[in-house]
């Protein structure tokens, strides 16, 4: 971690990840986290950034004796840690952002800024987010963002990680092999395989559509040696298809498209034993013509299933 110098100017903040130090100048309140870190801010911009801490911070006021006695500053303390109430304050304050460096303590920021109602703050977080690189939300961290987004009731990355994990076999077996069922409630672990089993019954009957008015309009007539009923290469069928199980991956993979044209075409017809030149000779053009309908229509269909709440979790809208 670094250290982000102090400026010459006095109204410049001076902030230090490494003790977690935080001392705006000419701070008016002092926020306390629950672990005892400190720190000093002007309280215009925490009562300007959430009207929950707003509120909290007009109780502290009305709480103060009056005397002469009382303190320059007003002191509030709040159920939050030092580490993320501070990475909390580099969003509402003009100074660099700071996240958090595990998913656990990202998505903890996430939801204590939820908890505040800070919109706008939420959506500098999510948009710093975005920017991160790998992505926050891959294969690799998808089912421990879903499982913590269900925890904490965070609609937006309970569903991205829940359409991240389409990309991976979904069975008991892989899952426990991978230490993922580890890091998930069995009742998340339900409400993801529903989500799933709703994308399914989706693709089945958007891609049957697909499949039966799209492609042959996109392909025309078929020389192919097999086709099916609605006059589509036989492989091309079963390759579409494909995109239906609630345990099988939801990949799109442009060069397993072809890889399945390159064995249909090298293969011979059992009937006439004759290779297939009409799919031989497709168009690339048509291929992708193809290609960008099939993506586009997959992405419709799972764009219109949402992620629901686990019974361990209710607070997702």
């Amino acid at each position: 971690m670094s250290t982000i110098p102090s400026r010459t100017s006095q109204s410049a903040p001076v902030i230090s990840i490494e003790n977690l130090h935080f001392e705006y100048p000419d701070g008016d309140i002092v926020l306390r986290s629950r672990d005892f870190h400190e720190f000093r801010v002007l309280k215009i911009y925490v009562v300007h950034s959430s009207p929950i801490l707003s509120e909290e911070v007009f109780i502290s006021h009305t709480a103060l004796p009056s005397t002469s006695a009382i303190p320059a500053e007003l002191e509030v303390d709040l159920p939050v840690d030092g580490a993320i109430l501070f990475s909390l304050l580099s969003y509402i304050f003009p100074v660099p952002p700071i996240l958090p460096s595990t998913p656990e303590e990202i998505m903890e920021l996430l939801s204590v800024a939820q908890m505040y109602k800070m919109d706008i703050v939420l959506t500098h977080i999510r948009s710093h987010i975005a920017e991160q690189n790998p992505s926050f939300v891959r294969k690799e961290t998808a089912y421990l963002v879903y499982s913590l987004a269900q925890e904490y009731g965070l609609r937006p990355e309970a569903l991205q990680a829940a359409r991240c994990t389409l990309s991976s076999t979904f069975t008991i077996q892989g899952l426990s092999s991978e230490g993922k069922l580890d890091m998930m409630p069995g009742a998340a672990l339900h409400e993801l395989w529903k989500y799933r089993q709703r994308v399914q019954s989706n693709l089945t009957s958007d891609l049957e559509e697909f499949r039966t008015s799209r492609v042959p309009v996109i392909l025309g007539d078929s020389g192919c040696v097999s086709l099916t009923d609605s006059g589509i290469p036989r492989w091309l069928d079963a390759y579409i298809s494909t995109f239906g199980s609630t345990q099988a991956p939801v990949s799109l993979d442009f060069i397993q498209l072809n890889m399945k044209l390159m064995e249909h075409v090298q293969s011979k017809n059992p009937e006439s034993d004759d290779k297939c030149l009409s799919c031989a000779n497709i168009p690339s053009d048509t291929i992708h013509s193809f290609w960008d309908a099939l993506t586009a229509a997959v992405d419709k269909s799972i764009s219109k299933v949402r992620v629901y709440p686990s019974r361990r979790c209710s607070c997702i809208g």
